[in-house]
Order: C-alpha cells, then sequence, then structure tokens
C-alpha cells in the first residue's frame, strides 16, 4: 500500500486537471497513489482522467452521479485512500516537486502527537498582479489559535495522518465554505499541528467558478463555522474574539451587496443586506441601506449621491466655520 494518499476532488475542470495530476506525478517523493473524485462533471474531465490513469497505475478515478460539492467529494476521496497519510489538491492548483517530500520529513522527526503539516503557498492571479507568497507559522497545540483566527489557507497545503482525520470526523458537508478551517479546528482537538516555512503550492486566481468568489455564500460559511464552535471561542478566546468573528461574517456580506449593487441586481443587494444586519449585534443602518435598495436603482443612486453631497456640504460649514 501507498504512504500517502493524495484526493484530489474536481468538477468541469478538464481543461486545469492535468496540470494539477502532473504536478503529483512529478512529485520527488513518490510512494503515493491519487485518488481524482469526480462530483458530476458534464464536460471532458472522465476523458481526461482516463488518459492519465492509462499512464500511471497510481491514479484511481471515482465519479459522484450527481454535483454533491467539493467536500463530499473529499470525503469520497478519504473514504477510498489506502495511505497512511492523505493530501489534498485542488484541482485548479498544483505542488513544487519537493512539496510531499518535505512535508513527510517533518513528520518523520516531529513529537508522537503530530498529525497535520501544513507549509505555505503562492498565490498566482490571472492578471499581471504580483505573486503572493503566504505561511501561517502555528505549530504544536493550536486549537486555541485556530478558534480565535480563520484557518490555514487551502486544504492544498495539508497533510493529515489519516487516523486523526477518521477521528475528527472527515469534512462537514452542510458546512457552506471556510470547511477547511472548520476542519483544522476538529483536528486540533486530537492532534499536534507543525509546519514547512516554504511555498510548496500554487494556488491559482483564474475567472473558472469557486466557492470563495461567492462573497455571500463566504459569509454564510463563516456564520456556520463560527455557530458550530461558538462555546469553545467563547471559553478559550472570550466575546471579543466571537465579535470579531461576527463583524468580519457582516463584512463579507456588505461587500456582496455592494457587488449586486455594481450589477444593478438590487433586490439581491438588498436581501443581501438585511442578511448583514441581522449579524449581532443588530445593525440598523443595514437595513435602512436594504430599504433603499428595494426602491429600485434610479432612486438607490439618487439617495447616495444626496448623501454625499450632504457629507461634502457638512464637511464645508465645518471649515469655514
Amino acid at each position: 500500500m501507498p504512504v500517502v494518499s493524495v484526493v484530489i476532488p474536481t468538477y468541469n475542470r478538464g481543461k486545469l486537471i492535468e496540470r494539477a495530476v502532473q504536478s503529483v506525478l512529478a512529485q520527488t517523493y513518490q510512494d503515493l497513489e491519487v485518488i481524482i473524485v469526480d462530483d458530476g462533471s458534464t464536460d471532458d474531465t472522465p476523458r481526461v482522467v482516463a488518459a492519465l490513469a492509462e499512464e500511471d497505475r497510481r491514479i484511481h478515478y471515482l465519479r459522484h452521479e450527481t454535483n454533491r460539492g467539493a467536500q463530499a467529494a473529499r470525503n469520497t476521496g478519504i473514504w477510498a485512500a489506502g495511505g497512511e497519510y492523505v493530501a489534498f489538491l485542488d484541482s485548479d492548483d498544483e505542488w513544487l516537486p519537493d512539496k510531499l517530500a518535505t512535508q513527510m520529513a517533518a513528520f518523520e522527526q516531529g513529537p508522537p502527537n503530530l498529525g497535520v503539516v501544513h507549509c505555505g503557498y503562492r498565490t498566482e492571479h490571472a492578471d499581471d498582479q504580483p505573486p503572493q507568497d503566504k505561511c501561517f507559522t502555528l505549530r504544536g497545540n493550536i486549537y486555541r489559535e485556530l478558534l480565535a483566527n480563520y484557518g490555514l489557507g487551502p486544504t492544498s497545503i495539508l497533510v493529515v495522518k489519516k487516523e486523526h482525520l477518521e477521528r475528527a470526523g472527515l469534512f462537514n458537508e452542510r458546512v457552506r465554505s471556510w470547511q477547511e478551517w472548520d476542519t483544522c479546528i476538529r483536528l486540533a482537538r486530537h492532534c499536534e499541528f507543525d509546519y514547512v516555512p516554504q511555498s510548496l503550492v500554487v494556488y491559482h486566481l483564474h475567472d473558472s467558478p469557486t466557492i470563495s468568489k461567492d462573497l455571500f455564500l463566504s459569509g454564510l460559511g463563516y456564520l456556520d463555522v463560527v455557530g458550530l464552535h461558538r462555546s469553545e471561542i467563547l471559553r478559550l478566546c472570550g466575546q471579543d474574539v466571537l465579535a470579531k468573528h461576527l463583524e468580519f461574517a457582516r463584512y463579507q456580506f456588505v461587500l456582496a451587496g455592494y457587488e449586486l449593487l455594481e450589477s444593478r441586481k438590487h433586490k439581491q443587494a438588498a436581501k443581501v443586506f438585511i442578511r448583514a444586519a441581522r449579524v449581532k449585534p443588530f445593525r440598523w443602518k443595514l437595513l435602512v441601506h436594504a430599504s433603499a435598495a428595494m426602491l429600485g436603482p434610479r432612486v438607490y443612486w439618487r439617495l447616495v449621491h444626496l448623501r454625499r453631497w450632504l457629507r461634502e456640504a457638512a464637511s464645508r460649514t465645518r471649515l469655514a466655520s
């Protein structure tokens, strides 16, 4: 049996998945299998994967007949995994060649209860923005730190001992986003974490649909995670940290509302502002924003311009006095 099982969930990524798979096959650490879980793709993903599997017997293809979401696909891959360790790679991202070797060396040198090794990652933009390297330097018992702050990064940076994944309960398929954060919180109850400082994952930001681009869904998922761990956040981190989390969720809703307004989708924007207002503590100001949006684009933008004019007039009055 292989030591590491690499789980790659995919959905309609026929044009990108070969890059991801080839980055795994090119690893300097070769004691691995690749489990590709197709979450009901309707493009040519099956054909692309079949061609790859013909070239390398370590590639295994599993398929959901209906689209069940990335977390369900990851869980299917975990249950099928034969390795002692499970690594994850999103089908639109890629690994650098020494990724697994570096993380497995950390496991060999780590304490007996080491269950997760994460690494840094590099964001690559589709436009001309320069790449950015990110790395969260958390090791040891990081349960409290994960309750206080939102996660370590994408699942592609994680290598996890399978026994700890099974104890933690795998990925929660009812959490609408931020599932990686929730999973790491639950893992941290059972095992220690370590990290390697190098950026060993290339995280591609592109125009294809991704869950992180839907700010409204992101806000809902963030509240899902906070709700699941609310009592522990309060017990170990305090009311101020809980308030910080709620404010961050509200901020995502507000940004989503403004994006909808820019797209002239005023009724949808109003609903999003109402959802933002409901995040504790309740914000009447956002309800006023929602009410204005419901009046339609012409009235809404007139009110926005009137508000700006009143602010500027008040500012001029203060300067004159």
